[in-house]
């Protein structure tokens, strides 16, 4: 049996930045290599799974996509652009429309309340501006934003 990740945990003591550290080391190969608009998009799209406490399974990307769209000042338009990026629009066509419907209908009671949830944090989270919040503990950030993970 594989142990939970910390990060999931409601009051996880780790700082954004461990959060971030126990992702990748979960999910090896989801940060493409370099620097650029689109690495930095991802690393920022992690930092969402990380604070709303979401794997990165199908049911929990569509509540961290719905989640990041109705708690953070990302703007539509501008989530949607990286979502059509070959790297990212490929990733989907390997896991299939069929099953992202799927899970996303499964996830669909969760994701109601993550919009219910996003409604009523305290601020918007800064997308882009996530690393000034690195060294602060995942509790802490919760606690700061209301997010209660679903």
């Amino acid at each position: 049996m594989t142990q939970k990740p910390a990060y999931l945990a409601a009051a996880s003591p780790l700082t954004l930045a461990e959060g971030l550290e126990e992702f990748a080391a979960a999910n090896p190969g989801l940060l493409p290599p370099g620097d650029g608009e689109l690495r930095e998009f991802i690393r920022a799209h992690d930092a969402c799974h990380v604070l709303f406490g979401l794997t990165t399974t199908v049911e929990d990307e569509a509540v961290a996509d719905t989640w990041t769209i109705f708690g953070s000042d990302v703007p539509l338009r501008r989530y949607a652009s990286y979502l059509k990026n070959p790297e990212i629009a490929g990733l989907i066509e390997q896991i299939g429309w069929w099953q992202m419907g799927l899970g996303t209908l499964r996830a669909l009671p969760r994701v109601l309340r993550a919009i219910g949830r996003a409604r009523r944090m305290s601020a918007p989270w800064p997308f882009f501006d996530y690393a000034r919040a690195l060294d602060v503990p995942l509790a802490e950030l919760r606690g700061r934003y209301n997010v209660h993970p679903v």
